[in-house]
């Protein structure tokens, strides 16, 4: 059995195993050496710690957020996060929430320098796996064993579909940065060009960088905009200006001005060269 609460404190840095409302079990793993494990149910929060294995824990209720040490994570039902060794992180929650954990001997699977975090999938496979991993902690060894095997692989497959998305909406902001002084750019053809479904990259989209495509566009053409103006005071008419920056239409790209700036292009203008 593995005890309910270790502490212990080296070089001035906390490391601790968490306190658990139920039993925290280890299991050994002799086949391709040794693969210790335990895991509990946590319900409170966790000090500021560090550890010298992989933890992973996932939000089965309630919220709360976990810091690191140089970012933060919202927990919500299906949260998965995952800290590597040596990583100074601490988990503060409401008092309805409820964790599961699961610590070890996970570098095999990962090799992660921060902490990574992902959501689960709409079956909610990662819960389960917690759950059965959790429920099934005194079943024969090699039963659990697949069962955190699978769980480490659900991880991997998820983290690397995060990592595509990203990539996907990465490679779609470069392009429209790069070319949004075309005329005829077709956001449309952009979106479905990435390989996913036209609403769903949308929607991704404007969760990573907290605008829609459009916006993004707007904006970037706008910053050009006032950048030109700033730069080079009257060497461009305002439609030529507008034209530069992506807009055929004078009425339209002065709209979009004021939307962003919260003034016309030729009141900025003038502002510029007083």
């Amino acid at each position: 059995m593995f005890p309910h609460f270790l502490l212990y404190i080296t070089y001035g840095v906390l490391f601790y195993t968490h306190t658990c409302t139920k039993d925290s079990f280890m299991i050994k793993y002799p086949r391709g050496g040794n693969m210790n494990f335990y895991t509990g149910i946590i319900n409170q929060n966790s000090p500021i710690h560090q550890h010298k294995y992989y933890e992973v824990h996932i939000c089965i209720s309630g919220t709360g957020t976990t810091y690191s040490e140089d970012s933060s994570v919202n927990l919500k039902p299906g949260t998965i996060v995952i800290t590597p060794p040596d990583y100074t992180h601490y988990t503060e929650t409401d008092n309805n929430a409820e964790r599961i954990h699961i610590c070890g001997s996970f570098d095999r699977f990962f090799s992660f320098g921060s902490m990574k975090v992902l959501s689960d999938n709409s079956k909610n496979e990662g819960t389960k796996l917690a759950k059965m991993i959790y429920d099934n902690r005194y079943s024969n060894t090699e039963y659990v064993n697949s069962l955190c095997i699978a769980f480490a692989h659900f991880i991997l497959q998820n983290l690397d579909t995060d990592n595509q998305l990203n990539l996907a909406i990465r490679e779609i902001s470069d392009y429209i940065s790069e070319n949004f002084s075309d005329f005829n750019i077709d956001l449309r053809k952009i979106l479905i060009k990435s390989g996913y479904a036209e609403d769903y990259i949308r929607n991704r989209f404007k969760k990573m960088t907290g605008k829609t495509p459009t916006e993004f566009l707007t904006e970037i053409r706008i910053r050009h905009a006032c950048y030109l103006i700033y730069t080079y005071h009257n060497a461009w008419s305002l439609n030529e200006l507008a034209e530069k920056c992506g807009y055929t239409d004078y009425v339209y790209f002065s709209r979009r001005f004021k939307q962003i700036m919260g003034m016309s292009p030729k009141r900025y203008k003038d502002m510029q060269n007083t």
